[in-house]
């Protein structure tokens, strides 16, 4: 063989490699041996991410946050599968408060909601804290929907029920097959 052609049979030789290695099917994603994190369904490409802090920005300067210790961004899905998840609805607006901690959470983007399949604990500002089953934020609606069993607690008051729909930028909380007990609390100028 001719040394001047050794190097253009080495390019033709690499371009058929990759030609080959890019017509074959790959639906494997590489991931280290004893990697953790969370899983994401539906395939399509993705990215996995370390720490996470996803904000939702609106036109008058309001947000929603997600704080994840890890995170999967399906690109093709338009979600962001999270664990170990907070979330800070309304920052920067009147009703800015309501803090939401799940073990998992899978955000839509397409459909303005945040799903939380473990369930989650809800706080606001105001001493109202929820302990709710698997729960969805629509973000679109400003409101959590709990379709299973909840339990919220307030000043002097504690309830349980079902389908529970807290519309936090109005203050509002509605919910089905409700039980109740108010303790008594200490109101404003009263003493002991």
């Amino acid at each position: 063989m001719n040394l001047r052609l050794f190097p253009w049979a080495a390019m033709a030789l690499l371009v058929l490699v990759l030609a080959v290695r890019s017509a074959l099917p790959t639906n494997v994603v590489a991931a280290p041996a004893g990697a953790k994190g969370p899983e994401m369904a539906g395939g399509g490409p993705e990215i996995r991410l370390g720490p996470v802090d996803v904000r939702e920005l609106h036109d008058d300067g309001t947000s929603n946050r997600l704080d994840a210790d890890g995170a999967v961004y399906g690109y093709s899905s338009g979600t962001v599968s999270a664990d170990g998840v907070t979330v800070f609805l309304g920052e920067g607006s009147p009703f800015a408060g309501t803090t939401v901690r799940a073990p998992r959470a899978v955000w839509n983007f397409d459909g303005k909601t945040i799903r939380l399949s473990e369930g989650c604990r809800v706080a606001r500002v105001d001493g109202w804290t929820g302990e709710l089953s698997a729960s969805t934020l629509d973000l679109a609606g400003s409101v959590l929907r709990v379709p299973g069993p909840a339990a919220i607690e307030g000043p002097g008051v504690s309830v349980r029920g079902v389908n529970l729909a807290w519309e936090w930028e109005v203050g509002k909380i509605t919910m089905e097959s409700t039980t109740s007990r108010l303790s008594p609390v200490k109101g404003p100028g009263r003493k002991g």
